[in-house]
């Protein structure tokens, strides 16, 4: 009875373990699909010029000429958080748009042809240690890529 019950206990401890790591990997996955179909919505459909660039930092980012008159968008990674700054004639603003549970390691810009781009992010849920990464390939559906 005790051997069974021994057997059981360390089963049980291993599902619960596993358990938070699969729950990590389906908020990280949530988070990457979200992340994926903002961006695919503002670069692929709303923007018609994209331009893939450094920052201050040497960090890569991502700018923008909107179909809207007069509106630039940026795209970088700061603090483990994606950003998304909107430029319209004089009017700032500035929107995370990474969940707070979940921080980007990584988010890196590669040009793959006039019309298209491909993005590189990693994910990483610092209260299990799980990272992913998670690639992506946008094609620009009003926009072309400049340098």
């Amino acid at each position: 009875m005790a051997i069974v019950s021994g057997v059981y206990c360390h089963m049980a401890l291993q599902v619960f373990k596993n358990c938070r790591r699969v729950l990590a990997d389906i908020e990280i996955a949530q988070a990457a699909r979200y992340t994926e179909s903002i961006l695919r919505r503002e670069l692929s459909y709303n923007s018609t010029q994209v331009q893939l660039a450094k920052d201050f930092n040497n960090r890569d980012q991502i700018i923008c000429r909107k179909t809207f008159k007069n509106v630039r968008t940026y795209w970088y990674l700061s603090n483990t958080m994606l950003y998304r700054k909107t430029l319209k004639d004089t009017t700032t603003g500035v929107n995370p748009f990474s969940g707070p549970d979940i921080r980007m390691i990584r988010f890196k810009t590669v040009p793959l042809g006039k019309e298209k781009i491909g993005i590189i992010m990693n994910l990483h849920n610092p209260e299990t240690g799980v990272e992913r990464r998670v690639a992506l390939s946008l094609f620009l559906s009003n926009g072309s890529v400049v340098k």
